[in-house]
């Protein structure tokens, strides 16, 4: 078997031995929320995007309020092209206020992980978020959840960027998503869209388009399955 098809093979094994349990992602679709992992609970996802492309994730709770992980982003894995892989990538998030009556909850910490790796560049096309701080709550209605949120990925021009997510809960096991994303850089800004819900307790499965408003825009069209469980 050549090294592409090892990896699939691997990333369904390990993906079939891990037991199950809720599923918290952490993200919207892009954008972070401020949910964390319980502590001794971890969180495995697989997102399939363009090209062929697979983004593995993997955080734990390391602490009670404190999430560990890693991402690793690898293109043109289905097909007969030759494989990019980008580099492992991390991911902090911490916890430290879980929100009250009137203040919302309050997250931070660093995501190393964009998207479509540009291995002559050596960088991402679509950066990753880099520091971050995101506050969110219930607002409105039952089952809505808002966040807002700013992040900075280059500190030579320290420039700050912003982010939005919703997140509507229509039934347990069904949720709308919408986010807008690189805020700050209006032209390339980003809408997504999708929903999220459950083939089983433990098994969520999203499906979204992102990109979906502008001119000369083009939609791309994501699924990602998500496991959780604990040690």
């Amino acid at each position: 078997m050549t090294t592409k098809h090892w990896c699939v093979v691997g990333a369904i094994l390990l993906s079939m031995a891990l037991p199950l349990g809720a599923t918290p992602t952490g993200f919207t679709i892009d954008t972070p929320t401020t949910e964390v992992l319980d502590y001794g609970s971890y969180h495995l996802g697989f997102r399939l995007f363009s090209d062929g492309g697979i983004l593995t994730r993997m955080n734990f709770g390391v602490f009670k309020i404190v999430n560990l992980g890693i991402g690793w982003e690898v293109d043109k894995v289905i097909g007969a092209q030759n494989m990019v892989v980008g580099p492992p990538a991390l991911y902090l998030k911490v916890k430290p206020f879980n929100g009250g009556m009137i203040l919302p909850a309050l997250a931070l910490g660093y995501d190393g992980q964009g998207y479509f790796w540009n291995k002559d560049a050596r960088e991402f096309t679509q950066k990753e978020k880099g520091i971050f701080v995101v506050m969110g709550r219930e607002y409105f209605v039952p089952g809505l959840e808002l966040s807002f949120g700013a992040n900075m990925n280059d500190f030579t021009t320290n420039k700050v960027f912003g982010f939005t997510s919703a997140s509507l809960n229509i039934e347990d096991d069904f949720y709308f998503l919408a986010e807008y994303d690189n805020v700050n850089n209006f032209p390339d800004a980003r809408l997504n869209a999708g929903i999220r819900f459950f083939v089983a307790p433990a098994v969520g499965i999203d499906i979204a388009a992102r990109d979906i408003v502008g001119a000369g825009r083009v939609v791309e069209r994501v699924v990602a399955i998500n496991y959780s469980g604990k040690f």
